[in-house]
This record gives structure tokens, C-alpha cells and sequence, in this order.
């Protein structure tokens, strides 16, 4: 609950400083994103254990369970201006996954981020806490515009989840 309220603050502080002048000019602003659907499931090991292809996807007795090359389609659920016209879209992300047998653990992969209308943003992210049981997360996404009104711009998101929480509240930064 406080990290919604700093975000928040956060938002409404930096957003008056949009594209501040000179060679290197920087927007910021959030919002919300969440999960639509699995595209590609994720091949799954089970160490000391084997594979049930069920929730909690693992036999008793798994020590931990490593999960790659999942593919899962995100897209914003509410977006603040500025950064709004800039994020607008849905959020491919590839997902590998390396959990405790309660199914927490961190994450990472990469991400293609499509803005109608203007191209891509591409690149990697890293979850070093998220809790499958609980919905609890954490995520810095970094990544590159890669042409028309995104070309050469550099994105830099952190956000995070609540236990019980659906959407994951990010920060934005935007500069070039």
C-alpha cells in the first residue's frame, strides 16, 4: 500500500518536468498493466520431483521448479499521460523462472512492446521476487524504441504488485 502511494506522488511530481529542455530530455509517468493470456506454455522441471502439468505443476517432494521459454501477452490496464500515447498497447513477454517449491522465486526474459501506430519498444526484464501463490511482484523492464516516433528513445520501467493484487503498478522513464 505506502509503494502505491509513493508511485503515485512520484507521478504527479516528476510528470510537471516533461521533456525538459536540452540534448537530453526525459518524460515519466504511470499507470497499470496486466496479464491477458499464456500464448506458449512454459516447459517445466522439476528437480526432486517430476512434472504434473497441473497447478502447482510439480510432484511432492520438488525442490524447486524451473520454468522457460513461457510466452505470456500483457497490456496496460490504465496509463497516465504522458507517457499514455508512448506505452499504448499489448506487451509480449518471453518468461523463465526459477521457483521455490511455494512457487516464488525470480524471473527474467525479454519483451517487445507494440504501440499502435509507432512501432516497437524491445528489450530485456528482470523479477527478482514474484509469487505465484500471492500475486507479489517485483519488475524493472529496459529497453530500446526501435523506429518512428520511438526511434533512439530509452525506457526504463520499475513497478510492482501487492499481495492479492492483480495489476502490476509501474513508473516509466522515458528519455532520449
Amino acid at each position: 500500500m505506502h509503494r502505491n502511494v509513493l508511485f503515485m506522488v512520484l507521478g504527479l511530481l516528476l510528470t510537471g518536468s516533461l521533456w525538459a529542455g536540452g540534448p537530453h530530455q526525459v518524460i515519466v509517468g504511470g499507470g497499470e498493466i496486466g496479464f491477458l493470456e499464456t500464448t506458449v506454455q512454459p516447459e517445466i522441471r522439476c528437480a526432486g520431483g517430476e512434472p504434473i502439468w497441473v497447478f502447482p505443476y510439480c510432484s511432492p517432494g520438488t525442490h524447486r521448479v524451473i520454468a522457460r521459454d513461457e510466452v505470456q501477452i500483457w497490456a496496460p490496464a490504465s496509463l497516465a499521460d504522458p507517457v499514455a500515447g508512448l506505452l499504448d498497447g499489448p506487451i509480449t513477454f518471453t518468461v523463465n523462472c526459477n521457483f521455490s517449491p511455494d512457487l516464488r522465486g525470480p524471473c527474467w526474459g525479454t519483451f517487445t512492446w507494440e504501440v499502435p501506430d509507432t512501432c516497437t519498444w524491445e528489450g530485456h526484464w528482470v523479477s527478482p521476487i514474484m509469487d505465484l501463490m500471492t500475486y507479489e511482484s517485483e519488475i524493472r523492464m529496459e529497453g530500446f524504441g526501435d523506429c518512428g516516433a520511438l526511434g533512439n528513445l530509452h525506457l526504463k520501467v520499475e513497478g510492482f504488485s501487492n499481495p492479492g493484487d492483480w495489476y502490476i503498478t509501474i513508473q516509466a522513464r522515458i528519455s532520449g
